[in-house]
């Protein structure tokens, strides 16, 4: 997994990691994390990141 450079990278890596942490604590971890990025970047940044890591997790299951 790339390191993240900005605040819009980890966001997307916090999200992906929310949904696929191994367990409750992990997963809590990265919500929490994710929270810290989404209050010093836009709505419409947020929003795009969101929608990118659904996007990204979609097409990893459909690929199984």
């Amino acid at each position: 997994m790339k390191t993240p450079t900005n605040d819009y990278e980890a966001l997307c890596l916090a999200l992906e990691l929310a949904v696929t942490a191994p367990n409750e604590e992990k997963s809590a971890q990265a919500l929490e994390m994710a929270e810290d990025m989404q209050s010093r970047m836009t709505e419409i940044e947020v929003r795009r990141a969101t929608k990118y890591v659904e996007d990204k997790l979609k097409k990893v299951t459909h690929e199984y």
